[in-house]
């Protein structure tokens, strides 16, 4: 066969990538080109490289300043002397390599373009040359990631701006680089070849010395020691600001702020007092202030520490870094002397251990890779100083300085340099995540406690406080003055007055007909009578078993104008907890329907049924002195370990919350509200008393018509309600379009998706309420309006209410800080029934207030956000941790839920015996819709990383609820991992031959397991090691080329089958196009053809 014939099938049969790759290694064999393995870190950056959306991540730019007479052209013959010298800056980094490889190409002239540097100015010129370069990126693959340009400042003035890639070189490379580049110009100058002072070493070869370093027993050493220090770490971040997105955006901003010299000299002082170097004060500093923000007592940053092996770090050109994840554990009760005593002591281990490679560290933690996330390590520290880089030569002098390239290596720094007048703090951000006000605070609350703990150094973190006067005025002033009328009365006082007042009005409705504002009244009045001739004495319990409707009401006022305090209890419980509880409340008398007494069993109490005939008793109210302080009402909830506790209400809280509520929502005789909740449960508070001391009509929903979606529409509709208090859950199945009389819908609970709080603001004045039973039904709101993409915040305190996001001391927490939520006011209950060691845990003096008064623990987390509203962050009970990550249950929830076509979302985790813990979700389809779970699956892959995506979605008719309404866990089904397999092999059967064959070719073959379709990789212990080797895999299979970044966006085999089959339709355009070119050299001639591939190649025809 002909050269044409043979060179014209080979051509043909390539992609148009697959040809650029030949030439390119064709281009490095025909000129003497040498390969060797990349370093640990430079794999890391090669990956990285690969899915990062930010181009800038790892590039890094210099400026070098040159005064002094230039002569342009031999400043070139330098550099290309420099680029000769140091073989990694002519480095290619060629894609097909599973693990990668350097190849180093022979020396060639360096393009050096100049240009004026106009009225910009050298700095913002350079920063703009630095930016513009990056966000251009490096072809890795065919490019030495190294280029220059040279500003002409004046005639004796210039500044050579030099971009390049962490591949190649880091900010130590520049103090070996610019005394080679004097060297070499001066040679020049004088007409001779540069004298360097060693050899330089290729850095190849100390990637080899790394690869075989990693074999001997000082690494085994290290890793061992990795393995002990990283055991169960907790992930360390600060709060976000914006959504996360899937794919990392490391693009930058930075906050800076002077050290003044005062505090430098403590710094400095205290580091000498404690024995340690003042790096570890300031790094000590650090941990403190993610502590006071983050809550957390465990927190890892990554400090950059170089590893120069056997080499001179003097000749050496490269990226030597290594990241070194600095974990502090343990930090509860110490003092800030002791915090910096151990930073120091951390550093120092993880030095003396740094030379085992980052990526070493993390493959021996298992970690699920996360595009949307760096690996281990979130935040960093670097301590340095600020000396610029200086040399001279033949009267010119240079001085390098790093250029700022807008990115950054983690999502949140903290710089420092300690360097007398030129000390400063700089906190780096990435802006897809933090705001830049998040990054001022930080700073400003760094150098507060720095400078406190350098005065205080024996004060314990807790006493170092970050809130400023200004910030403490915000918190206490700004965002919680509402003070407002509040009402002193007793409930049933309050509602003979209303009684008096609309007495033929209708104050009931229900299946067992209208109740009017007398006769209910009356009703009332009796059965108190009946309670008093049974010996209910004021301030005891009443525990209420009646069933829902009108009869219930009437048990509680009568128990109200008995002086005593109703216990409701649901008549679903089962009998075991309702026994316990009417003996915890010690009650003597309860009062029941028919056929409830016999919930009871032999429990030793009256039962005053309301089938019993009280006609013959007085319908006046009983001479009974109730003043508001008394009891007026006890529910109980279950606590963190199961059993129940009585909360106590007095009858001053619960007028207080209504009269709040009558003034917000402007409740009154036109009303017509919807009771709906459970007794048991306080929003039945608002939702009776709300009504019966406005004035309003109330619609009394009966077990069945509470239990049937199409009953509450229905009657939503006829009964023309104005008011809601309804479970989110309840609120998904609903439409709101239809109910063209209501107009306020108040919600709360549990936390919905934004998608539910757009629809329903459309129709009415949708407010968003939060509060514990302990405080009295509802102490925070947020009325929403407009579109909303995410769930809203709980809002401001109500009138009469104060909220704080306090530290685990009380300490006050500014914005931005993450504490528990703290409630107080006139909503806060008695405490809790016979358990004074609870009450005293909970309920603490507020200091922040007016004397003598409380404030409540909620057990929840929060935060301020910078509009004063208070976010909710979840419980510590409902963060999990999977394969090493810790995730919020309530957040893959809220993504769920903002799924088109899911009404509700429950997860959870699960254990699986092979894999270990995975996350699985229940799923509810919205009302009316078929809901495809693959089509949810995907959704999912929009708004979670990966390793947040449940493994396992179980779909279910509804979500059981608790007869409070909220989610029953203990009762959602358990998942069934044995089928698994099974249903892999059945989904497979219907699928596209590519999903066939990635399934069995690609998935199975790196998992050694069946995979169903749309099951996530790394959900199923797939690893990043295993997810790079997809590439190769899938080119061998498929003969086409992937990005292992889209492979990020959809690690299922229908997401990797969707990216081949547009990969091979691109092909085929390809190879049509690339047949036509060549089509048109048929004709030429062996020599012909020989011309053109040395035109290309060079030498290698």
């Amino acid at each position: 066969m002909s050269q044409q014939s043979e060179l014209l099938r080979r051509l043909r049969g390539m992609s148009a990538d697959r040809r650029e790759d030949l030439l390119s290694r064709l281009d490095n064999v025909s000129r003497g080109a040498r390969t060797a393995p990349l370093s640990f870190r430079q794999e890391q950056l090669w990956l990285f490289d690969k899915v990062s959306s930010s181009g800038a991540a790892y590039g890094i730019g210099f400026a070098i300043r040159l005064r002094g007479p230039l002569d342009e052209r031999l400043l070139g013959h330098a550099l290309n002397d420099v680029v000769e010298r140091h073989s990694v800056l002519r480095s290619v980094f060629p894609h097909e390599h599973e693990t990668g490889v350097q190849v180093v190409r022979p020396p060639r002239p360096v393009p050096l373009e100049s240009e004026p540097c106009g009225e910009r100015g050298p700095e913002e010129h350079g920063a703009r040359i630095v930016g513009t370069e990056l966000r251009k990126g490096f072809d890795l693959n065919a490019e030495s990631p190294v280029r220059l340009r040279l500003l002409r400042v004046s005639a004796t003035e210039h500044v050579l701006v030099l971009v390049t890639h962490h591949l190649v070189m880091d900010p130590r490379s520049i103090e070996v680089l610019l005394p080679d580049l004097a060297e070499a110009y001066r040679a020049r100058l004088a007409g001779q070849e540069p004298s360097f002072a060693g050899d330089s070493p290729h850095f190849g070869e100390y990637a080899s010395w790394q690869r075989a370093w990693v074999d001997g027993d000082e690494a085994r050493e290290c890793a061992e020691y990795w393995q002990r220090t990283l055991a169960a770490w907790e992930n360390t971040e600060l709060p976000a600001d914006r959504p996360r997105s899937r794919l990392l955006d490391l693009t930058a901003a930075a906050v800076s702020s002077p050290l003044e010299p005062e505090l430098a000299a403590s710094v400095r002082a205290l580091g000498e007092r404690l024995g340690v170097p003042a790096e570890d004060v300031l790094l000590g500093a650090f941990y403190a202030t993610l502590a006071r923000h983050t809550a957390a007592t465990d927190l890892t940053v990554g400090m950059r520490y170089t590893v120069p092996g056997p080499f001179a770090p003097g000749l050496l050109v490269g990226d030597c870094g290594n990241l070194l994840p600095l974990r502090l554990e343990g930090m509860d009760g110490l003092s800030f002397a002791e915090v910096v005593r151990r930073a120091g002591a951390v550093r120092d281990g993880a030095e003396k251990h740094g030379s085992l490679p980052f990526k070493l560290v993390l493959d021996g933690l298992h970690l699920d890779p996360d595009p949307a996330r760096l690996p281990l390590v979130q935040i960093g520290f670097d301590a340095r100083t600020h000396a610029p880089v200086t040399a001279s030569a033949g009267g010119l002098t240079m001085s390098a300085e790093q250029i700022d390239t807008g990115a950054s290596p983690y999502e949140l720094s903290l710089e420092t340099v300690l360097d007398g007048p030129g000390s400063s703090v700089t906190v780096r951000y990435a802006t897809a995540l933090y705001r830049d006000s998040t990054a001022q605070r930080l700073v400003h609350r760094y150098l507060r406690l720095l400078e406190d703990g350098c005065a205080s150094p024996e004060a314990s973190l807790t006493e170092l406080s970050i809130t400023g006067p200004d910030e403490r005025e915000s918190v206490l002033e700004e965002w919680n003055v509402r003070l407002g009328p509040y009402s002193e009365d007793s409930v049933h006082q309050v509602f003979q007055r209303v009684a008096r007042e609309h007495k033929g009005r209708v104050a009931l409705v229900g299946r067992d007909g209208e109740v009017t504002y007398a006769e209910l009244e009356a009703r009332a009045n009796r059965r108190a009578h009946r309670l008093l001739e049974l010996g209910v004495e004021p301030g005891t319990c009443v525990p209420v078993l009646v069933k829902r409707g009108s009869p219930v009401v009437e048990a509680m006022l009568a128990v109200l104008k008995a002086g005593a305090a109703y216990v409701p209890v649901d008549l679903g419980q089962p009998a075991e907890r309702v026994r316990s509880i009417v003996a915890d409340c010690g009650a003597r008398v309860v009062l029941a329907s028919e056929g409830a007494g016999e919930l009871l069993g032999a429990a030793g109490v009256r039962v005053a049924y309301m089938e019993d005939d009280v006609s013959g008793l007085p319908d006046t109210a009983p001479d009974v002195e109730v003043p508001p302080e008394q009891l007026a009402y006890v529910i109980y909830t279950s606590g963190s370990t199961g059993v129940p506790k009585g909360v106590l209400i007095e009858h001053r809280n619960a007028t207080g919350f209504i009269r709040t509520v009558r003034d917000m929502f402007g409740l009154g005789p036109q009303d017509r509200m919807l009771q709906f909740a459970s007794v048991g449960f306080d929003v039945s508070v608002f939702e009776i008393f709300g009504a019966l001391l406005s004035g309003a009509r109330l619609y009394m929903v009966d077990d069945e018509e509470r239990s049937s979606i199409d009953s509450i529409d229905a009657l939503m509709v006829d009964q023309r309600i104005t008011v809601i208090d309804l479970p989110p859950a309840i609120m998904e199945l609903l439409t709101p379009e239809r109910y063209a009389d209501l107009r306020v819908a108040f919600v709360g609970g549990e936390a919905f998706s934004g998608e539910l709080t757009t629809r329903w603001a459309r129709h009415c004045a949708f407010t968003n309420g939060y509060g514990p039973t302990e405080t009295t039904v509802t102490v925070l709101a947020k009325q929403c309006e407009g579109r909303w993409a995410e769930s809203p915040p709980m809002g401001r305190a109500m009138s009469n209410h104060r909220a704080y996001v306090v530290d685990a001391d009380g300490g006050l927490l500014p914005a931005g800080a993450v504490g528990e939520l703290a409630i107080a006011g006139r909503g806060l209950g008695r405490g809790y029934l016979g358990r004074p060691d609870l009450t005293a845990e909970r309920f603490r003096p507020d200091p922040y207030g007016p004397p003598g008064s409380r404030m409540y623990l909620t057990g929840d987390l929060a935060i301020w956000r910078d509009t004063g509203d208070l976010a909710f962050l979840g419980r510590a009970d409902r963060q999990v941790k999977v394969r090493g990550v810790r995730i919020e249950l309530g957040e893959v929830e809220a993504a769920l839920q903002a799924v088109p076509g899911v009404a509700r979302a429950v997860a959870d985790i699960a254990v699986d015996p092979h894999r270990g813990t995975l996350l699985v979700a229940y799923v509810v389809p919205a009302a009316g819709t078929e809901l495809q779970l693959d089509a949810v699956r995907s959704a999912l892959g929009n708004r979670l990383p990966p390793t947040m995506i449940p493994t396992v979605l179980v779909p279910l008719s509804g979500v059981p609820l608790t007869r409070s309404g909220k989610v029953d866990r203990r009762a959602l089904p358990a998942v069934e991992f044995a089928g698994l397999e099974s249903a892999a092999d059945s989904d497979l059967q219907d699928c596209t031959p590519t999903e066939r064959t990635v399934a069995s070719e690609v998935f199975a073959t790196l998992l050694g397991t069946r995979v169903a379709r749309h099951v996530n990789f790394f959900a199923l212990g797939g690893t990043s090691l295993q997810a790079i080797r997809i590439a190769p895999r899938v080119k061998a299979v498929f003969g086409v080329d992937v990005p292992i970044a889209e492979f990020f966006s959809a690690p299922t085999v229908t997401g990797l089958a969707r990216i081949i089959d547009d990969a091979l339709a691109r092909e085929s355009v390809r190879r049509d196009h690339l047949a036509s070119a060549l089509d048109l050299v048929e004709g030429r001639s062996d020599e012909e053809i020989a011309e053109l591939v040395r035109t290309r190649f060079g030498d290698a025809s």
